[in-house]
């Protein structure tokens, strides 16, 4: 199954796992923590403990690092 890009459901994360992926920008194969903390905000995934995050998703997380570094409050 094929999950929604992370841009659309980014603000639905809990802060803790934002700040997790904005610590992480590169990782393609994600704790089973975080794996359950997206399923329950958005209830997608690729199965139980499995989520496929893809290069414009790493590409998104990591413009979010960038934003946090330079102060910008933004999403």
């Amino acid at each position: 199954m094929e999950s929604a890009p992370i841009a659309q459901w980014w603000d639905r994360l809990e802060p803790g796992i934002r700040e997790w992926f904005m610590d992480n920008p590169g990782t393609v194969v994600l704790p089973r923590t975080v794996v359950n903390a997206i399923n329950a905000a958005v209830g997608d995934g690729d199965g139980p403990g499995q989520f496929e995050v893809s290069e414009a998703d790493r590409q998104f997380v990591r413009e979010q690092a960038e934003a946090r570094r330079n102060g910008d409050a933004g999403s």
